[in-house]
């Protein structure tokens, strides 16, 4: 590239492949790093706990309430407190 380009110049990220002894130098870029497998399966049981949740939540509380409705009289929940 004659010192001008390469990734970092265009938005990527150096993985050093101009250098010395690339690949095998550097090549733990590629590994999975310490505790990955962990915090996989943390973040997925974490994910169905939440997904769960929310399906909870979408059928219970996430609904129209019972005063809105379509029809020709104009209704609220509002219930004054002295009667009218």
């Amino acid at each position: 590239m004659n010192g001008i380009g390469g990734c970092p110049n265009v938005g990527g990220i150096c993985i050093a492949c101009t250098m010395p002894g690339f690949p095998d130098k550097f090549m733990p870029f590629m590994d999975e790093p310490p505790g990955g497998k962990l915090s996989s399966t943390a973040s997925g049981a974490y994910g169905a706990v939440i997904r769960r949740l929310r399906g909870i939540t979408a059928r219970t509380v996430d609904k129209e309430p019972r005063w809105r409705h379509t029809g020709d009289r104009i209704t609220t929940g509002y219930r004054p407190p002295w009667p009218m």
